[in-house]
């Protein structure tokens, strides 16, 4: 077994073939459109094939870090040329080949990082059996397990990927897919010994005693435990994980156990249920899974709700409870949402009793009124039948101020403002409407201060004209308001500034919305885990601090990757703010979408924020789809995923978005251009199909 500078190095360099046959593009940006597209989609796919390849020989000679960046920014370059020619080639195949290229990238780069993860784990084993801790040894054999079984995965989808790209290019990777299979087939051989030594096989077998189960009626299922001797496990206390619920059951003196399966989430009729036998950490057996057929009835449960207090206007904290039962029975573990309008203003999950709760505010989306208060479980064709309690409230209408300055830039008019409530409050996420005199609108949307910043654009000329900011959303609780201000004749004033307060303010507010949920709406985030700003002293102070430094780091990462143009002296202007204007004519305008959301921050370049929006978009459609816990940790959402039984191809889309998101929140660097932008069509992928 290598170590992590043995082997021989890398003798191995990306050639340019130079057969008289064909047309080499040393340089494929200065090829015109369409000019030599089929020669340059071939060298480039030669050359990534040679990078794939010698990745691979860098992993099999523990090289770890060589193998990442044969991977790095060239290959990425490469393959985003690939992307660009191979939409003007004559194969219909290129863009098959480029997904592949893709896909090849990150299972190998995975790949690399699971390889290196079980050689420190089997050092880490080596010392504890040396030390006489058993115990230990154990431990890291079972991660072991696990950590081998990652690295048979993704050995398997690596060599689909090199099959695809042989199979639609002309690139030769069978040296790349030798080195992959010898890498994995040394683990392999080495984990077997590592099971032989330390751990003991088992088998599971279970079997359906009724027929049917529901939630009122659970079905009877027994099974037995062996080693793999023949021996049973008698008289022991053992875990079992049946669907996505653990139990602990006793076996007797011949290793026979009986539980219980009191379906909730499981879908109608016929269904093939998993179970998994699940050992102590330390303990010396391995697990096992198998599954046993039973067919599902649904129960219709009963469901009440109340709020308090009756009556709420915008940002009022109101509290929400609900109770599912069936029979006076507590119905556990079910997700509940609340909502008001067609606005989801918290989502949770029903306690052990079938009780749920959760406290948040009123938000600006919701007309004033008489409202209903909706608390539902937002199923179809599960054992537990979708079912809602409505409450009613009464939503006040909460007057607002708007306030707007303008000066004028080489670009047009720099305009700033603040939307407030009139006690003074700031008005975060709503789109506020500007005009330059009789000039076409744009819409921008308030930061958590409530302020906005944008550059409009406007013909410079020496005319004084009118600004006009606009607050009169049609769907809200939040009262009309209009500002104007006047912007002075004049040549402009040079580029507006780059990384304002508001700018950093706006990318500190989306990192710890994501990670506490919001001064808005925190509970649409994390249900149960309802974290606000006001929670983060509660935290303790290395949380907080942690979070407040990962921000700021962000921020400081963003303002170093922009060119700062010196601003000249700005005319002035006045400025004048008025409060609610209800003889405004409301416009057609609507919040942003995820989509506009998202093309907005990738068209600007801001990687970091377009990851961040696509992690709380998959985040908020696991949590609901999968009854995922909403308090679960980006990795953990990811393993939730994985024991919820989710697809391995949706799996891999939401590791993609989990990984960029991790970057764009925590790492030094931004997050690449092209994980941003796999990140944000993993994100659409998962919200447009929805997750099964």
């Amino acid at each position: 077994m290598g170590t992590d500078d043995g082997g021989p190095a890398l003798n191995r360099q990306v050639e340019t073939p130079t057969d008289d046959n064909e047309t080499q593009q040393e340089n494929p940006d200065s090829v015109s459109d369409g000019e030599y597209s089929d020669e340059t989609a071939a060298w480039l796919a030669r050359t990534m094939g040679e990078q794939l390849e010698n990745s691979s020989i860098a992993l099999s000679n523990d090289q770890y870090d060589q193998a990442r960046s044969v991977l790095g920014d060239d290959y990425d370059k490469r393959l985003e040329q690939y992307v660009d020619v191979a939409g003007d080639t004559s194969s219909a195949t290129d863009d098959t080949a480029a997904r592949e290229f893709e896909a090849a990238r990150e299972n190998q780069r995975n790949l690399t990082n699971e390889v290196q993860r079980y050689r420190q784990q089997y050092t880490a084993y080596q010392a504890a059996r040396e030390r006489g801790n058993e115990s230990k040894a154990r431990i890291t054999a079972r991660a072991m397990e696990r950590t081998a079984s990652n690295i048979s995965d993704r050995s398997r989808e690596l060599n689909r990927n090199f099959e695809r790209i042989e199979n639609t290019t002309s690139v030769d990777l069978s040296s790349g897919q030798t080195e992959i299979n010898e890498t994995t087939e040394n683990i392999t051989t080495t984990q077997a010994v590592i099971r032989e030594e330390t751990l003991v096989g088992t088998t599971l077998t279970v079997q359906a005693i009724d027929s049917t189960a529901s939630f009122s009626d659970p079905g009877t299922v027994s099974g037995q435990i062996r080693t793999e001797n023949g021996s049973v496990i008698a008289d022991e206390v053992v875990e079992l994980r049946i669907g996505n619920r653990t139990q602990t059951v006793r076996t007797d003196a011949s290793g026979v156990f009986e539980s219980q399966y009191r379906p909730r989430s499981a879908r109608l009729g016929s269904q093939s249920v998993p179970v998994k036998y699940v050992p102590d950490t330390d303990s010396v057996y391995l697990s096992d899974d198998t599954t046993f057929t039973i067919d599902v009835k649904q129960v219709t449960p009963n469901a009440t709700s109340d709020i308090a207090p009756g009556t709420v206007g915008y940002g009022d904290r109101f509290d929400a409870t609900a109770s599912v039962t069936v029979e006076s029975r507590g119905v556990d573990g079910v997700p509940v949402e609340f909502t008001v309008g067609d606005t989801v203003v918290a989502r949770t999950t029903t306690g052990p009793n079938g009780t749920a709760t959760a406290s948040t505010r009123a938000p600006a989306s919701v007309n004033d009124g008489e409202r209903v208060v909706v608390a539902r479980v937002p199923y179809e064709n599960r054992a537990i039948a979708g079912v809602q309690s409505e409450t009613p409230v009464v939503v006040v209408e909460t007057q607002t101020t708007l306030s707007v300055s303008a000066s004028r830039t080489d670009d047009g008019a720099l305009a700033r403002g603040q939307l407030q409530t009139v006690a003074g409050d700031p008005v975060a996420g709503r789109p506020v409407r500007l005009q330059v005199g009789a000039g076409g609108t744009q819409l921008v949307e308030t930061n958590r201060n409530g302020s906005f910043q944008t550059v409009l654009e406007y013909p410079q000329n020496n005319e004084t004209v009118t600004v006009t900011a606009t607050y009169d959303e049609p769907s809200s609780n939040l009262g009309n308001a209009t500002a104007t201000t006047t912007l002075a004749a004049g040549a402009g004033g040079g580029n507006p500034p780059v990384g304002s307060d508001s700018d950093r303010d706006l990318l500190i507010d989306t990192l710890v919305a994501i990670l506490f949920g919001s001064d808005e709406n925190p509970e649409v985030a994390f249900g149960n885990g309802i974290i606000g700003y006001s929670w983060l002293p509660v935290l303790g102070g290395g949380v907080a601090l942690a979070v407040v430094v990962g921000a700021w780091f962000i921020v400081s990462r963003r303002r170093q990757s922009q060119d700062v143009n010196a601003t000249s002296s700005v005319e002035a202007t006045e400025v004048s703010m008025s409060g609610p204007d209800q003889a405004t004519t409301p416009s057609n305008a609507t919040s942003p979408t995820f989509a506009d959301r998202v093309d907005t921050y990738l068209d600007g370049g801001d990687y970091d924020a377009a990851a961040m929006v696509a992690y709380t978009v998959v985040h908020d459609e696991l949590a609901v789809k999968n009854g995922i816990d909403e308090g679960a940790t980006h990795w953990e959402l990811l393993q939730q995923s994985q024991e919820h039984g989710v697809p391995e191809e949706r799996m891999a889309d939401i590791e993609t978005v989990v990984e960029a998101f991790e970057t764009a929140a925590f790492a030094p660097t931004s997050v690449d251009p092209s994980r941003a932008e796999a990140a944000v069509e993993r994100a659409r992928k998962i919200k447009s199909n929805g997750d099964q």
